[in-house]
């Protein structure tokens, strides 16, 4: 019975241990700040190629010009 409660033990304080490693990061507001600026500037630029990418684009109707010219 006494290694049974020991295992117990051991398996409850390994978990307890290992979920308050997984916790304990706190790297306070400033990479808070600095995590949300990256995320904005990533979204802004995301914002430029979609934008880049409709102006570029052929329309649809001049597409279905070039087919039937190429038919």
């Amino acid at each position: 019975m006494n290694t049974r409660r020991l295992a117990a033990f051991v398996l409850i304080a390994g978990a307890t241990l290992a979920s308050a490693a997984a916790h304990a990061r706190d790297d306070g507001p400033r990479f808070a700040q600095d995590r949300l600026d990256a995320l904005v500037a990533h979204h802004a630029e995301a914002n430029r190629h979609i934008a880049r990418a409709r102006h570029d684009a052929t329309p649809p109707a001049e597409r279905r010009e070039q087919s039937n010219n190429a038919s």
